[in-house]
């Protein structure tokens, strides 16, 4: 709980101030991190890609559809 309230303490700092000013990131910065990405069909069950990237100085942990896959899971039908 106390690494969350840091984290969106020091990414709330760092919007209202500027990441030149506040120099505020996340302790988490540079760590591995799986995000949501795209996903398919497949026997009636639609399945998401879950693919790795690293955290962002502001805690964001955005991937492309080309970065390597961490997991798959079953979200619904499709």
């Amino acid at each position: 709980m106390t690494k969350l309230i840091n984290r969106v303490g020091d990414a709330m700092l760092s919007k209202v101030l500027g990441r030149e000013v506040a120099g505020a990131c996340v302790p988490e910065h540079g760590q591995s991190c799986c995000a949501v990405s795209n996903g398919y069909c497949s026997g009636g069950s639609y399945f998401r890609y879950y693919r790795r990237s690293t955290l962002s100085c502001t805690g964001v942990c955005s991937v492309t559809t080309s970065s390597p896959i961490c997991y798959t899971k079953k979200v619904g039908a499709c």
